[in-house]
């Protein structure tokens, strides 16, 4: 009975279509608007809306002027309307770029011209400032035989002075001008070449669906573009009073895909997408080696620039600031933020930072130094990850005290609340050094002889600091690899410092304000007198 039903009701939905289908199919031009990007470490998502009129019978809607960067296999469509609207068929088709690329050209190159005439003039005020300057110089205000009295001379001098200030003074107001010119000119120029290296082409979505009815539909819309991408920033604050690690993470976006995100919602993803069919394991075969006929390969061109995410970029693009941080999405094996408001982000390839999280945490600052590698004691923090995600691969900006120390590289990813050591830099108030003090041979044995090179190294650590710190030294003694070679470690004993079986030797140290402490390593290689050995000092 279903069966019957459900065969009846295709053949009325058919029926009304053919009552239409001598008419040519109803074309249309849809532009539909960005609603929301998810945007991932390499690519984006993204996904629009459109209110589309369409016609009882066949519709072709076509949405042009898309990207060359869309993916072709990535594209859905979705209509509300399903039981009124049936989609037939989706393709995608290359097309040319519409005329708004070579406005954009137009418009910019004039820009360009009039900012080189701008800094062509100021140039030219700078040398005839100068000019000025060197005359004034070379100008002697009194005749050679003239008398003149004191405070002719003295009013002469601070004439020039006066003189040479006011010049100075526009010098110093026209060379910012300048400056700021050209950092104007720079970013104009790569927005020309990112707009001039863009391909020729756009790409057309192509809709065939049929319709039951005269109708307005919603048309929802997503695909995948390249050349877009975020990666993680960080940007770490220590008070060396307090012990206060204030940790704050940032979304670095850059995108050349060609079109502007003009007001859209944008959730940045950790997850790295994946369309089309999964993949199929094949066959594994072993067989006889039978050599091939060497032919010659054509290596295909690679196509389009790679999106790099420019550290070069240091006056980073800072989006208008937001103090209602992002929604945090634990999913399955990703996490997604999800950004509060409308956000632009223009298509120039330029990075944009937009802040995910904030948080702040106690750490337990104290030194670390190899003195074999540097007479410098390095500050550093531990501390448990502040932030309730993982700290991500990416660039870490490091203050301390409100000054700049380094940028270094989060090589591996940090979970919430696990274990991190940070380096917060060089202290010039601790000085260490390390002296060969003693190294000689002795030979032992009445046959066979054996050789014994004595060593003995002293550590000198001087702190200037105004409090007790900590401090952890580390050395190393040689380690054997071959049972003929015999080492012995006479300094430091087991009580006084800890040694692991690769030879490293660590002292955990309290010094007192202004202290002065002294280490002494010392050891000893054992070998036969025949055997040449390599690896000692």
């Amino acid at each position: 009975m279903n069966r019957t039903i459900f065969s009846a009701a295709i053949l009325i939905f058919s029926l009304v279509f053919l009552s239409n289908a001598g008419a040519s199919p109803a074309e249309i031009e849809s532009v539909p608007k960005i609603q929301n990007i998810v945007l991932y470490p390499d690519s984006a998502m993204i996904k629009k809306e459109a209110a589309v009129a369409v016609k009882k019978g066949e519709n072709i809607i076509r949405i042009s002027g898309l990207t060359a960067n869309l993916t072709d296999e990535s594209v859905q469509v979705n209509i509300k309307e399903k039981a009124a609207v049936r989609i037939s068929g989706v393709r995608v088709e290359k097309t040319y770029l519409q005329k708004t690329m070579q406005d954009k050209i137009q418009k910019l190159q004039p820009r360009l011209d009039s900012i080189n005439e701008l800094i062509k003039e100021h140039s030219n005020e700078i040398s005839a400032i100068n000019s000025s300057i060197e005359f004034l110089k070379k100008t002697v205000p009194f005749p050679q035989n003239q008398k003149v009295t004191q405070s002719e001379v003295e009013g002469h001098a601070k004439f020039i002075e006066k003189s040479l200030s006011v010049s100075y003074d526009r010098t110093a107001k026209i060379e910012n001008k300048i400056k700021k010119l050209n950092e104007e000119k720079r970013a104009v120029e790569n927005e020309l070449k990112n707009l001039s290296s863009s391909r020729d082409e756009s790409k057309t979505i192509v809709i065939n669906l049929l319709s039951n009815a005269d109708r307005e539909i919603n048309l929802g819309l997503s695909y995948i573009v390249t050349n877009a991408g975020w990666s993680p920033q960080y940007d770490v604050r220590a008070d060396s009073a307090t012990g206060k690690i204030d940790m704050a993470c940032f979304a670095s976006i850059a995108q050349s895909t060609g079109e502007d995100w003009k007001n859209a919602n944008i959730e940045i993803s950790t997850a790295r997408p994946s369309y089309g069919p999964p993949p199929e394991l094949s066959a594994w075969y072993v067989d006889i080696y039978k050599p091939m006929p060497s032919s010659y390969k054509y290596k295909k061109a690679i196509k389009g620039e790679d999106f790099i995410m420019s550290k070069e970029k240091a006056s980073e693009m800072v989006l208008e600031q937001r103090f209602e941080e992002p929604k945090i999405k634990a999913e399955a094996t990703s996490f997604s933020f999800i950004i509060p408001g409308k956000v632009n982000i223009p298509s120039d390839n330029q990075p944009h930072r937009i802040l995910i999280a904030s948080s702040s945490k106690d750490a337990k600052l104290d030194y670390y130094a190899a003195p074999k590698l540097s007479r410098h004691a390095h500050l550093r923090a531990g501390l448990k990850n502040p932030l309730p995600f993982p700290i991500f691969s990416g660039q870490m900006s490091i203050f301390l005290d409100e000054r700049f120390v380094n940028t270094t590289s989060v090589d591996k990813q940090i979970l919430s609340d696990e274990d991190m050591n940070l380096s917060l830099g060089i202290d010039e108030g601790i000085k260490i050094e390390k002296k060969l003090l003693k190294k000689f041979t002795e030979y032992s044995g009445v046959f066979s002889k054996d050789t014994q090179i004595n060593y003995e190294y002293a550590i000198d650590i001087v702190s200037s600091k105004d409090k007790e710190i900590g401090i952890n030294i580390r050395d190393n003694f040689p380690v054997s690899k071959n049972e003929q070679i015999k080492v012995v470690l006479e300094s430091p004993k087991k009580e006084d410092a800890k040694t692991s079986d690769d030879g490293i030797i660590s002292w955990d140290l309290r010094l007192k304000p202004n202290e002065k402490r002294y280490l002494k390593i010392k050891f000893r290689v054992e070998h036969p007198k025949n055997l040449r050995i390599t690896g000692l000092e």
